[in-house]
């Protein structure tokens, strides 16, 4: 075995499969057509890129066509089977006899021996539900007659087709014909289907249920899945069934556990893989040269014939309804997957030659491609036509008593036949009751004749929300069905097309599930989350946006599709501004929360001046932590905690109110344009602190914007005096931010005798510091001796005395990010520097500084910040007693930031 060759073999195989399905869906014809003809080019008879006796290839094409029949049954509901009513079961029984019956025939008539005649006739019995469905879906005309009738005989043909490619493969095998062993497998196939499904969906739910329990690797669940599927295809190959018979039977089961569709989804890529490698193996195994021969093109119309005929001829089964007969003939046309499978197996087990084999190709392609286009072309004829009658019940113009609707016995009905122009509330009413009902003929009659007149009303409008609040995913099933999707809102009706692109799923149910939705609906009374959404004053709002997320995920430009939709549906102009920023904000949270400076003063600041509003900040909050089920708890408790920011935020009008952001605009422009001749000065404005630029006016922005640049070396500072308005002077110290910088600057200042009155403190993220001071003085300070003296109590020991009859409150509620510390205390020279040496020596930072109080008491207000958080700890805050009690003598540390601090030898440090 070369394992090169295969290699090459299986990279060939995998992109001419994605590149030909690619083309397929641009051309607007199925994927599987693309995938057949493109291995045909691959193959032996074109270009001859791939072997056709490569047996891994046709391995793993066999494993594909195992998962084709486990998806098969995982969407298989076998309730809608049940139901599919008279009308379908008898279309599907004769459009598999007919067609088997002529098959047989004329392939006898042209003398070739049973077993052949028998596979030919049954590999013609198969319709290719997928295509169907996707063409009535494409035209909006899921909720007909005609579109019902056809998928439900489709669906009750693919378990009959399984049925006959068993009793077809086991009498080509045993090649006994009698009415016994005819009886023996048919029987012994509905004992498998039956007995198998009871036993899976008994056992599946238990199995896995109980593996969700216990296992705590991601891949465990798909991988014993693939096992389940595997085990129930071995026990059909004991009982002498074809292996795709079991696999079909294990999605049956499957389909009807908890974790069904984690199952798929995780399944879901290995059949991306797989599914296409059988049918590229398709047409490797085709002749090419069989085309062009005129026996092969002879058979091939007999064949196509006795295909078209057989289904047709169905369509006759069609009881006590007006519905079109050819177009449920139509409809029935197209073979596809099971119909492949046949002439597979056919030839796998030498009872088709290379000549039928061509034949029954080309049958298969044509009528899947030209099946569409007799759909679309007849349907356009029956819309042209007059408007069928759509039930026996009066026409009227005000909804009778209880409104136009009934549920009864589990059937939603209804109760006068509505005007045109009310099948939108109709439609969205009905919706609701579907979530837990089935609609009548009647109502589909009504909804399939009048939804092209949709449109948006007030009672629409009011109807939308009801379904938003209590629909599931049925109900949204429904209303892409019926056309209403796509008449009211066409963008969500495009995100399920793109989830529903692959044209083997039957049930598309789970497609209709919006994830984030479902998750907000359903929280639970004592859920934090819970209490949140409680206090939203317009939750209505947030359950649109959150249907909007998923229903406009992957669109270019959903937050245009959002203000689209919510100006069409009727919501007032706060609403749309509401609901269209959720949609637009969809992740802001979760990647603010996820950032190492997330909770600082500015971020927060930014963030919450943008969502302008707590309700907002509430319903944005909801959102990230319901958006993604994978978060992990860490990751929700830091966006819950950001979220508690922005709330005390939002709350503080002085920070982030209207006024408060328009200051700080107006400030920090027009600081910009007084320092547009030095470029650095106005970079340092743009990245100022927000708080900072609010409190400060232009002039003086500039003025410490100026001073910092160049950045000041380490251990240096830079002073400059200015005069203030009132006799007074401003102090203007640059430096680089480190422990005990304020202690050392205030050291200073009260050696030279200058009494401080206020103080500005602000901080940039390369560690740039302005700390600025109002002092009085009767003469100019001087600003290169004030250098000096810092510089050198920045290299000194900090030495304070104890601070008498000073009281100390410390409050986490009236900043949003930092500990309040006000303290009160006589006012004393020095005070101030005793405070800040006392704050350096317990490794606090300040962050801002309110200096006053009266001629004899001062009452000085810090936010600050400790070591390990935004927060002062209980360790930190009892030093700060201690120290003010005792007094200290803090040193610098020479290779660490910080301070070794010693107090009076009755005291001690606190633990």
């Amino acid at each position: 075995m070369d394992i090169a060759h295969i290699l090459r073999d299986i990279l060939v195989v995998l992109v001419a499969a994605k590149l030909a399905a690619e083309v397929a869906e641009r051309l607007g014809i199925p994927a599987v057509v693309g995938e057949i003809l493109a291995g045909i080019l691959i193959g032996p008879s074109v270009i001859d890129l791939v072997s056709g006796q490569d047996e891994v290839l046709r391995t793993l094409g066999e494993i594909g066509v195992i998962l084709l029949l486990l998806e098969v049954g995982m969407e298989m509901d076998l309730f809608e089977l049940g139901k599919v009513g008279r009308s379908s079961m008898s279309v599907a029984t004769i459009g598999v006899v007919t067609p088997l019956v002529l098959g047989m025939a004329v392939m006898g008539a042209r003398g070739e021996d049973f077993n052949t005649s028998l596979f030919i006739g049954a590999a013609l019995t198969a319709t290719s539900v997928g295509i169907t469905a996707r063409v009535f879906g494409d035209l909006k005309a899921l909720a007909t007659t005609e579109a019902r009738i056809v998928l439900g005989a489709a669906v009750a043909d693919d378990v009959m087709g399984l049925i006959v490619l068993t009793i077809v493969v086991r009498l080509v095998t045993e090649g006994t014909v009698s009415v016994l062993s005819v009886l023996g497998i048919i029987l012994g196939a509905l004992a498998f289907l039956v007995v198998g499904g009871l036993v899976g969906i008994k056992v599946a739910p238990l199995l896995f249920n109980g593996v969700e329990k216990i296992s705590r690797s991601t891949g465990t669940m798909v991988a014993l899945a693939l096992a389940f599927t595997l085990a129930f295809a071995e026990l059909a190959n004991l009982a002498k069934l074809a292996p795709i018979v079991g696999a079909f039977v294990a999605g049956i089961a499957l389909g009807r556990t908890r974790q069904h569709e984690r199952i798929q989804r995780e399944l879901a890529p290995v059949g991306h893989l797989f599914i296409p490698v059988f049918f590229l193996q398709i047409g490797i195994d085709v002749d090419v040269t069989q085309f062009g021969e005129p026996k092969v093109l002879g058979i091939a119309a007999l064949l196509l014939a006795v295909a078209v005929v057989g289904k047709l001829v169905a369509a006759f089964g069609v009881l006590g309804t007006r519905a079109d007969k050819w177009l449920i003939g139509f409809g029935m046309l197209p073979r596809g997957e099971v119909g492949l499978i046949f002439a597979t197996i056919g030839l796998t087990e030498g009872v088709l030659g290379q000549d039928l084999y061509a034949a029954l190709l080309i049958v298969v392609l044509v009528t899947t491609l030209t099946s569409p286009q007799l759909l679309k072309f007849r349907f356009s004829q029956l819309r042209s036509m007059v408007t069928r009658p759509t039930s026996g019940l009066p026409v009227t113009f005000e909804p009778p008593r209880g409104g136009w609707l009934r549920v009864i016995d589990g059937q939603v009905r209804l109760a006068a036949t509505p005007p045109p122009d009310r099948v939108l509330t109709v439609a969205l009413e009905a919706a609701v009751e579907l979530a837990d009902a089935r609609p009548s003929e009647e109502l589909l009659d009504y909804l399939g004749a009048s939804v092209a007149g949709a449109k948006w009303d007030d009672r629409a409008s009011a109807s939308l929300r009801k379904v938003v609040e209590r629909g599931n995913p049925r109900s949204w099933r429904f209303l892409e069905a019926v056309g209403v999707l796509d008449a009211a809102l066409p963008e969500v009706a495009e995100t399920l097309r793109a989830r529903s692109a692959d044209p083997w799923i039957l049930d598309t149910s789970h497609t209709h599930r919006w994830a984030t939705l479902e998750r907000l609906r359903s929280l639970r009374p004592n859920d934090p989350l819970r209490a949140q959404y409680e206090r939203l004053a317009h939750p209505e709002w947030l359950l649109l946006g959150a249907l909007l997320l998923d229903g406009l995920e992957g669109r270019s430009n959903p937050g245009e599709d959002a203000a689209s939709i919510v100006r069409r549906v009727g919501y007032g102009g706060g609403a749309e501004r509401e609901i269209v920023g959720l949609v637009e904000d969809d992740g802001l949270l979760r990647s603010a929360a996820e950032r190492v400076e997330a909770f600082d003063e500015e971020e927060v600041l930014q963030l919450a001046s943008h969502l302008d509003t707590p309700e907002r900040a509430r319903a944005t909050y909801l959102l990230a932590a319901l958006r993604d089920d994978s978060l992990e708890v860490w990751e929700i408790e830091r966006v819950g905690a950001l979220h508690e920011l922005l709330q005390r935020a939002l709350a503080d009008a002085e920070l982030t109110g209207l006024d408060t952001r328009n200051l700080v605009e107006r400030h920090r422009t027009d600081a910009m344009l007084l320092a547009k001749d030095h470029p650095d000065a106005v970079e340092r404005i743009r990245h100022a602190p927000r708080a900072y630029i609010a409190r400060q006016q232009p002039d003086a922005i500039v003025r410490h914007a100026e001073l910092t640049v160049p950045p000041v070396a380490a251990g240096r500072v830079r002073v400059k005096v200015h005069p203030a308005d009132d006799g007074r002077w401003w102090v203007d110290v640059a430096s680089r931010n480190r422990p005990g910088l304020m202690a050392a600057v205030t050291g200073a200042l009260a050696e030279a005798e200058l009494d401080v009155d206020r103080a500005v403190v602000a901080t940039w993220d390369d560690d740039a510091a302005i700390e600025s001071f109002l002092v009085d003085a009767a003469a100019e300070p001087k600003g290169e001796e004030l250098a000096t003296d810092i510089e050198r109590e920045l290299e000194s020991p900090l030495e304070v005395g104890a601070v008498d009859g000073a009281e100390v409150v410390f409050d986490d509620l009236s900043s949003p990010w930092h500990t309040v510390c006000e303290i009160t205390a006589p006012d004393n020279p020095g005070l101030l520097h005793t405070l800040t040496t006392v704050f350096a020596a317990a490794s606090i930072e300040i962050k801002a500084a309110n200096i006053g109080g009266t001629d004899s008491l001062a009452v000085d207000r810090f936010e600050v910040m400790g070591r390990d958080g935004p927060r002062l700890n209980d360790q930190e805050r009892e030093m700060v007693r201690s120290f003010l009690a005792t007094g200290l003598t803090a040193k610098p540390r020479r290779f660490r930031r910080g301070f070794a601090v010693s107090v009076a030898k009755d005291a001690a440090l606190p633990d």
